[in-house]
C-alpha cells in the first residue's frame, strides 16, 4: 500500500525547506502533524471499502489525547512505548507530546527513538509515522541540526513488520502498550483462541500483545464496541479478565463523524487475574429484566439457506412488518420445517443502531397460526401467552428507558438475545 506516497514526499519536501531557510513555520508543521488530518489524507487516495480491508482508521486528536492520558505511570524517557499497528503514527505522536524536547533535533530524536516503538505492515505508513513525528519536534522548537536521512535513521524502532509475528522477547523492556488495531474481519488462529472463523481483527491483535508483553505493562486501547458487547465475543472477555489488573472500561460511542463504528476504551495493566472488568452496564440486584417473562430467541428461517420444504407457514421478515403494531394477517407464506412460534409474541429488528430513533423496534405477532420467523427478527415470547402481556411488553421496547440502555448494553449494530434479555422491566 504507496497510497501515502505522496503524502510523504510533501512532508519530505517541508523539511528540505525549512533546513534551506532555517526557520520553523509552525502553521505548515501543524497541519501534518495535527492529528485530526491525516486521516482525511489517507480518504483521499482510499475507497471506504479499502480502508476497511487495510483496517486503516487512524485515531483522531482527541480520542488519541485521551489514550496517552490513561496510562498511571507518566510517559517518560525512561518508558517505551509501543504502538503494534502504527498506521500513520497519530498514537505515538500523541505519546510523544509527553516527553521533553532536547535544544536540537538531533538530540531529542536520539532520546525518543529509545522510548517510540512502533510497526505497521505498510512501509509508507511507517515512513509517514517517523516524518511527522521528526516534524513534531521541529514543531516544539527543537533546532534543526540534521539532514532527512539522518533524522529517520533515529527512529530505528519504528519499522515494518507484521503485528502477530512480534514476540515476547522482541518487547520484553516495553513499559506502555499504546494501540488502534485493525477493525477487519480475519481468521482466527488456530490454538489457544476463543472463536473459530471470521473474528474481528482488533481482538486477535489486542488478545496477542497481551499474552507476550511483559508483566506490569500498562496498556491503552481502543476496540469496536463487538469485542465489549457482543455474545460471541465471551470467550475474549473472559481471557482479558484473566490477563489483566486494575481493568476499566469507557464506552466512546461512534469512532468519528465518518467512520460508522462505535468504539471502548480499555486500559489496565498485564497480569494474571481474576478481577471482574465491569464490561457492561449493571442492573440493581432489585431489577427485573425481560429474560425473567419472556422467552427470548432468534427466528429460525435463513432465507438463502433452507429449503422450502415442509408446512406451508406465514411467514415474517423485518420488510413485511410494520413497527409498533399489531399484525394478525400474513402477506406471505413459506414452507418450512424447521421450528415456528405460535402466537402471540413480539418480535424485534436485530439491526439496530445507537443512531435510530428507538433501538428495539417492536411488533406484535396475533393470530392462531405458527409463524415462520426469519433469523433478522428476535422473538420475545411471554410466560403467560396473551396479548395484553405483548402490549405491556412494547410500551417497554419504545421508553426511552429501553433506548438508553441499549446505548449503554451494546452499541453495536445488532441486537442480542443477551442484551434484550437484560433491558429492565417492570410487568
Amino acid at each position: 500500500m504507496n497510497q501515502l506516497f505522496d503524502h510523504n514526499q510533501t512532508l519530505k519536501s517541508l523539511y528540505l525547506s525549512l533546513v534551506e531557510d532555517n526557520d520553523n513555520d509552525n502553521d505548515q508543521i501543524h497541519e501534518h502533524v495535527c492529528l485530526d488530518s491525516i486521516d482525511g489524507v489517507l480518504r483521499s487516495v482510499l475507497s471506504i471499502e479499502e480502508m476497511k480491508d487495510a483496517g486503516s482508521f487512524f485515531t483522531g486528536d482527541e480520542l488519541a489525547i485521551e489514550l496517552s492520558n490513561k496510562f498511571d505511570r507518566p510517559i517518560t524517557d525512561n518508558a517505551v512505548i509501543l504502538d503494534p499497528t502504527c498506521g500513520a503514527g497519530n498514537l505515538l505522536l500523541a505519546c510523544s507530546r509527553q516527553l521533553g524536547i532536547c535544544e536540537t533535533l538531533s538530540n531529542t530524536l536520539t532520546r525518543w527513538g529509545h522510548v517510540l516503538r512502533g510497526y505497521d505492515l505498510y512501509s509508507s505508513f511507517v515512513e509517514a509515522t517517523k516524518l511527522r513525528i521528526i516534524l513534531e519536534a521541529v514543531r516544539r522548537g527543537c533546532e534543526l541540526d540534521c539532514s532527512l536521512e539522518e533524522a529517520l535513521e533515529l527512529l530505528p524502532n519504528i519499522k515494518t513488520a507484521d503485528a502477530m509475528t512480534i514476540s515476547s522477547d522482541d518487547v520484553l523492556s516495553v513499559s506502555h502498550a499504546v494501540m488502534n488495531p485493525p477493525f477487519s474481519s480475519w481468521e482466527s488462529p488456530k490454538v489457544n483462541f476463543w472463536k473459530q472463523g471470521k473474528v474481528n481483527a482488533a481482538g486477535v491483535v489486542f488478545e496477542h500483545f497481551l499474552r507476550i508483553l511483559p508483566r506490569e505493562c500498562e496498556f491503552s486501547a481502543i476496540l469496536p464496541e463487538v469485542l465489549r458487547s457482543g455474545t460471541r465475543y465471551q470467550g475474549w472477555r473472559d481471557f482479558v479478565q484473566n490477563s489483566a489488573v486494575n481493568a476499566s472500561i469507557h464506552v466512546v460511542g461512534r469512532f468519528n463523524s465518518k467512520t460508522d463504528v462505535d468504539v471502548f476504551i480499555v486500559d489496565g495493566r498485564v497480569a494474571g487475574s481474576e478481577e471482574p472488568i465491569d464490561w457492561l452496564t449493571d442492573l440493581t440486584e432489585s431489577s427485573t429484566r425481560i429474560g425473567d417473562y419472556f422467552d427470548v430467541s432468534v427466528g429460525r428461517l435463513v432465507a438463502y439457506r433452507d429449503l422450502e420444504e415442509g408446512e406451508q407457514h406465514p411467514y415474517i421478515h423485518p420488510k413485511n412488518l410494520p413497527a409498533w403494531s399489531t399484525v394478525k394477517e400474513f402477506s406471505e407464506t413459506r414452507r418450512f420445517d424447521g421450528t415456528v412460534f405460535k402466537p402471540p409474541f413480539v418480535v424485534i429488528r436485530r439491526t439496530s443502531s445507537p443512531s435510530d430513533r428507538y433501538r428495539a423496534v417492536g411488533t406484535i405477532i396475533g393470530g392462531r397460526i405458527p409463524v415462520a420467523v426469519e433469523n433478522h427478527l428476535i422473538v420475545i415470547k411471554p410466560g403467560h401467552a396473551t396479548l395484553v402481556n405483548c402490549r405491556k411488553l412494547l410500551k417497554v421496547l419504545k421508553s426511552s428507558q429501553t433506548n438508553d440502555f441499549l446505548n449503554d448494553r451494546i452499541r453495536c449494530r445488532h441486537l442480542t438475545v443477551g442484551a434484550v434479555k437484560q433491558i429492565p422491566y417492570l410487568g
